[in-house]
């Protein structure tokens, strides 16, 4: 067998992508639905509450997921006892932060809402049967079958969905749609497990070794995602103080296309995972390959995204949102030019965590997380939204030159700049050439069809992933081994 298997690889990311793409769509069907019953001051109590039942979301995970993947793909023999142990601890942890962030909601500046104080206390459902969820996850991944993921996540948001229409018909309450949340969490758990079942079934054991193993290798681990989590949740977070509900439900909106469409680059990153985790150690060179060819992938398809999110950007916020919302237009230009960074700071990471450098990571996430509190605690009070989005796009820049030292420090990898130039010249000559079709008198939505296909024509020409190149890409070669 193939030292990585390419093809799987390939079937795991593009099946996941092509799921998530219908599931994106109904998402922005409940972008649009929530924006015309709440309007923006009620967009911003209830990505209030979702933001601060978010971070606590990744406090309960304490670096599990990466962590157990990584243990179960070198020793599959003991998966089993491996995973009903982190089943326990799971459980016990999304029990404990559910009840925390109930309690502390009362100490922060959302406590004179009534309707972020009950919300969350509604969303916490969503808190800890995600996380049940979650764990299901560990067994797809490593088997790279994360498709199965992607599918119970757009059932649940069918039904979601469903549930969101029917409360906006009958005029329910605010706390009635943030029990859509809720709804989503126990649905997601329950298309995981049954999902999961099909290869393996575990309940939950305790033992105390294993237990204690795990946990002292995963918390280092949850401490930085905890610490790039606020990051990535701070602007949010200060916003609301700052500059009010409206504020954040105009940036909020703004920021949730960002975070749909950045989830892309991350699964590619998880796909990888396993084979990064399993031969880091031991074939080094390998590694470099594979993190080389990504890098060129993750850059080919977050640019075309930037393109279209920020030459598109007011027509974009106005179809998934009302008038109301077109001053976060601006902000998504920012952030559209903040994705690749994402992605291929995302890719860069999985070095790090295989190579278990908990100490290092947690002192990138503590400083990136300073920078980016300082620079928003200036430029929000003066620019309101638009300071935090320039923090975001700052702050990834400066991750990304930390990521990118650390990482070429562990693993050599080298840039194949003949490919990474032309794609840089296809993106230049897209952008260029969507800004002339945006001029024309055409729906953009046949507008961004238009720049897509002048990308992928582009890509034709300069040879850069064709079909052929795809076809090389998932094809093992004749000298790997296992």
């Amino acid at each position: 067998m193939a030292d990585v298997n390419k093809k799987a690889i390939f079937i795991n990311t593009a099946s996941q992508i092509l799921v998530r793409v219908v599931t994106l769509a109904f998402t922005l069907i409940s972008v649009k639905l929530l924006a015309r019953y709440l309007g923006a001051a009620g967009v911003g109590d209830f990505n209030a509450v979702t933001t601060y039942v978010n971070f606590f979301l990744v406090i309960a995970d304490l670096g599990l997921f990466s962590v157990t993947v990584r243990e179960i793909s070198k020793a599959p023999d003991h998966e089993k006892k491996i995973m009903s142990n982190v089943l326990t601890i799971r459980a016990v942890s999304a029990l404990i932060v559910s009840l925390v962030a109930i309690a502390l909601i009362a100490f922060t500046p959302y406590r004179s809402n009534h309707n972020i104080i009950f919300g969350v206390i509604i969303a916490t459902g969503f808190l800890y049967f995600n996380l049940l969820g979650s764990v299901y996850d560990m067994v797809l991944q490593n088997r790279l079958k994360m498709q199965f993921s992607a599918l119970a996540e757009l059932l649940s948001k069918l039904v979601t969905i469903a549930a969101l229409y029917t409360i906006t018909v009958l005029h329910g309450s605010f706390l009635w749609v943030v029990g859509t949340v809720a709804l989503s969490g126990i649905m997601i758990w329950l298309f995981k497990w049954y999902f999961a079942r099909r290869f393996i079934s575990f309940g939950p054991k305790f033992n105390k070794e294993v237990s204690s193993w795990i946990f002292n290798l995963s918390w280092p681990i949850g401490i930085v995602f905890i610490v790039n989590n606020l990051y990535f949740k701070l602007d949010t977070l200060m916003l609301y103080p700052m500059k009010g509900r409206e504020a954040v439900g105009i940036y909020s909106n703004a920021y949730k296309i960002l975070e749909v469409i950045a989830f892309f680059g991350s699964y590619f990153a998880s796909s990888l995972k396993p084979a990064i985790s399993e031969h880091i150690g031991k074939n080094k060179e390998m590694v470099a390959s594979l993190v080389q060819k990504s890098f060129n992938v993750m850059l080919f398809i977050s640019l075309p995204m930037t393109v279209i999110c920020s030459v598109f950007s007011k027509e974009i916020i106005t179809l998934l949102s009302t008038r109301e919302f077109i001053p976060g237009s601006s902000a998504l230009i920012l952030l559209a030019f903040t994705l690749p960074l994402i992605y291929l700071n995302t890719l860069l990471a999985e070095i790090l965590i295989a190579n278990d450098e908990k100490k290092l990571m947690i002192k990138i996430a503590i400083s990136v997380l300073l920078f980016n509190f300082v620079f928003n605690l200036f430029a929000i009070p003066k620019y309101s939204f638009m300071g935090a989005a320039w923090g975001t796009l700052i702050s990834e820049m400066i991750l990304l030159g930390i990521n990118w030292f650390n990482a070429h420090r562990i693993v050599s990898f080298k840039v194949d700049w003949a490919t990474t130039l032309k794609i840089i010249l296809i993106f230049a000559i897209t952008l260029v050439a969507t800004l002339f079709i945006r001029q024309l008198p055409i729906n953009f939505i046949v507008g961004i069809a238009l720049s897509a296909i002048t990308y992928l024509l582009l890509s034709q020409l300069f040879k850069v992933y064709d079909l052929k190149s795809f076809r090389e890409l998932v094809k093992p070669t004749e000298n790997q081994e296992v």
